[in-house]
């Protein structure tokens, strides 16, 4: 999709973003619902946001549950800070909701995304994938959660570990 993956290099300067969406929608871990755009009034692509399928193994790596994995994040330079990353990251949470996940995941920015109900993922249980910083590694908990909820997370391979 030419439009999202303008708005991806866009929003960051870069296509590693972008070519991780291109690689996730020819996976198994590619949701049709999880890949949300925001149009302006004149039908234009100025935001973006994957939700894809990730994998939570047990600590002992005997269990795989299906979880739900945020990012990336995207908004054209010219309309963030006006409510357009809010509305995706709504809309993502609805479809983690409706997709029965019982967690997403994320790393991202430490002070944005708690109002969404995000925390460290660490604190609950969830170990990433990879040495990431606590404060940026963050996991909301959706219905079904439950303290049993623990291990490792893992995001579709195509994610940089």
């Amino acid at each position: 999709m030419p439009f999202v993956r303008a708005v991806e290099e866009a929003a960051f300067g870069r296509a590693v973003e972008a070519d991780i969406v291109d690689a996730v929608r020819v996976t198994d871990d590619w949701l049709k619902t999880g890949s949300i755009v925001a149009v302006d009034g004149m039908r234009r692509v100025v935001g973006h946001v994957l939700l894809c399928r990730g994998r939570l193994l047990s600590l002992d790596g005997a269990e795989r549950h299906d979880i739900g994995t945020i990012g990336p994040v995207a908004v054209l330079p010219e309309l963030q800070r006006r409510g357009v990353g809010k509305a995706l990251m709504r809309a993502a949470i609805s479809a983690a909701v409706a997709a029965r996940f019982v967690v997403v995941c994320l790393v991202g920015h430490p002070t944005y995304y708690p109002r969404f109900g995000f925390e460290r993922a660490r604190a609950i249980g969830l170990e990433p994938p990879g040495d990431w910083p606590d404060d940026a590694w963050l996991a909301l908990r959706l219905p079904g959660w439950s303290a049993a909820v623990r291990g490792v997370v893992q995001f579709p391979p195509v994610f940089p570990t």
